[in-house]
């Protein structure tokens, strides 16, 4: 039977691969494990809303250590059950889904900026040998009117990765776009508050192609937003914060990203 362990920093998330019969087994433990019956399992881990298959051709039976890294856009902020409602939660539920272990840290802070992810997050990295990490931060920069020492905090965060890890195992995702939504055109410098996310991601993909670094683009699912609501945090006051629902997409993105790096491990 295949299992997956999701370790976050305040939780541990053991949930088993399908059985014979097609039934699913989950454990969660805090200080110690809690036995969860089958109909709460339907009702905190539901089915993956990515449907890609993501274990074709890859190296079955070697334990998967998956570190993301980055701000409340990876964190999960506001959604209802963090740990299962985040982007990188639900990527590896999906590759839990399709037959893998996984072992899954996810390390991002909500209101991270790129120094921050560089003095709080980066050093712990090496200690989790990952297989491999992803980084999604920047919308903080934006807010801070702090974005003249992003693409250095880039450099940084690239190089030390790439001290432990090949460039080919790191993942670059960029920041969706907060001034999609009312809410958020009110956050970041008034001259520039149309362009700063264009201009964040540039640099991104700039020193991603520096590195050989793969930078994913979630951009088209999360220009969504301007049509469908359910995309986003339903919040009173509003706020931008994606909801499960796109974070879903962006697993969708994300996904043959993450199989086409595994591809790169060997058995």
């Amino acid at each position: 039977m295949t299992r997956i362990v999701v370790l976050t920093l305040l939780t541990v998330l053991s949930l088993t691969g399908r059985a014979a019969s097609g039934s699913t087994a989950l454990t969660v433990a805090t200080t110690g494990p809690v036995e969860v019956s089958s109909q709460a399992v339907a009702a905190m881990v539901p089915t993956p809303a990515a449907t890609a298959d993501l274990s074709a051709g890859l190296p079955l039976g070697r334990v998967i250590r998956l570190v993301t890294l980055g701000d409340g856009y990876t964190a999960g902020t506001l959604t209802t059950v963090p740990r299962r409602d985040s982007w990188p939660a639900q990527l590896a539920e999906s590759l839990a889904h399709a037959g893998w272990t996984v072992v899954f840290y996810n390390l991002a802070e909500q209101s991270a900026t790129s120094g921050d992810l560089v003095e709080l997050q980066l050093g712990q990295v090496e200690s989790l040998h990952p297989d491999i990490v992803t980084v999604q931060v920047g919308v903080n920069d934006i807010v801070s009117g702090s974005t003249a020492d992003y693409e250095a905090n880039l450099e940084t965060i690239l190089t030390e990765l790439e001290s432990f890890l090949p460039a080919e195992r790191i993942l670059l995702v960029t920041t969706p776009d907060h001034t999609l939504t009312e809410w958020g055109k009110g956050f970041g410098p008034t001259e520039s508050r149309g362009e700063a996310v264009t201009e964040l991601n540039g640099t991104l993909r700039e020193v991603g192609q520096e590195h050989g670094v793969e930078v994913v683009d979630i951009g088209p699912v999360n220009a969504l937003v301007s049509h469908d609501a359910s995309l986003l945090i339903q919040h009173d006051p509003p706020m931008p914060y994606p909801s499960a629902k796109q974070y879903a997409g962006w697993v969708e993105v994300i996904g043959p990203y993450v199989q086409d790096a595994l591809m790169t491990l060997t058995p």
